[in-house]
């Protein structure tokens, strides 16, 4: 393969971004690179970063390209690195780099960090872009809204994306003294390993903080109900089952069909004729309605259903 094949390979795994590094450590001579700028073969984005000419501009291209303009090391981080991973949906709006030594040039569009605690352990290649890894750009997140960062927390164990012992252990190895993200992240781990697995939504995400900021009991989470001879009614969302109460959020993506409509109706009936209550909530009644919510449920913690 020849040293354009080579180039060419290097720069297609990389949205067609190489740097000047990376051309001269084939062997092409700087007389031959600024032949080719000459020519618009190679267009310039950064000092010392370029692209093919005629590749495709995307918020990937531009994300490598500002990771390579820094000359230590350096990734795609805090929201731009969520929203890669899947953490958050909020869009990026500015491209958010990591590195361990800023030069203070200026890069339009680009926020860039300087961080101390950043090593090679910490930067991973997601699609062809060098980004924090997910634990890092969860802590990271803690210099935004506590909201975001635990709604990230939440994500990132569902997806699989790490356990929350991964997530406390990079904690453990940065935390110090003003270090940002550290004193959001740590008590919402604190209170996230109080539970045994992940909700399955961001509604269920919720209810469990209504429910604890309200001080009511834990419910039992993703409960399995069966009758007396053993055969399976339904499975709740929540439940407390020492008051026979199940709890279950409907979300206008899953329980707005007909099908589905019928098969709620039908699981609620089977509990009842048991003698368990359900109570259906809404997004809508956990944020505009929560003294409702935690009443109705008080009120069946202290007066538990009879049993059939």
């Amino acid at each position: 393969m020849n040293t354009d094949a080579q180039l060419a390979s290097i720069a297609a795994h990389r949205h067609g971004v190489f740097s000047i590094a990376q051309v001269r450590q084939l062997g092409i001579s700087d007389r031959t690179i600024r032949h080719r700028i000459g020519l618009g073969r190679y267009v310039r984005l950064y000092p010392g970063v370029y692209c093919f000419a005629g590749t495709v501009d995307s918020t990937q291209r531009q994300m490598v390209a500002a990771v390579d303009s820094c000359p230590t090391l350096a990734a795609v981080s805090h929201q731009s690195a969520a929203e890669l991973w899947g953490l958050t949906r909020r869009g990026v709006r500015t491209i958010e780099i990591v590195t361990t030594r800023w030069d203070r040039e200026h890069r339009s569009g680009i926020r860039v960090h300087e961080s101390l605690d950043l090593i090679a352990e910490d930067v991973v290649d997601l699609d062809g872009v060098p980004i924090t890894t997910p634990e890092r750009t969860v802590v990271d997140l803690g210099a935004s809204n506590k909201w975001i960062v635990e709604a990230a927390l939440e994500q990132g164990i569902r997806l699989g994306l790490f356990t929350l012992l991964d997530v406390e252990r990079f904690m453990k190895r940065v935390a110090r003294k003003g270090r940002r993200g550290v004193g959001v992240i740590r008590p919402l781990l604190a209170a996230r390993s109080k539970w045994d697995s992940a909700t399955e939504s961001a509604l269920e995400d919720r209810f469990r903080r209504l429910v604890g900021d309200w001080g009511l009991p834990e419910p039992v989470l993703q409960y399995t109900l069966f009758d007396e001879s053993g055969r399976f009614v339904c499975r709740s969302d929540f439940a407390y089952p020492d008051a026979r109460l199940l709890i279950e959020l409907d979300s206008e993506a899953h329980h707005l069909d007909r099908i589905a409509f019928r098969r709620d109706r039908g699981k609620q009936n089977q509990a009842a004729v048991l003698g368990w209550t359900m109570l259906r909530y809404t997004w809508w009644d956990l944020e505009e309605q929560p003294v409702r919510v935690i009443s109705e449920i008080q009120a069946k913690l202290d007066h538990p259903s009879v049993p059939a």
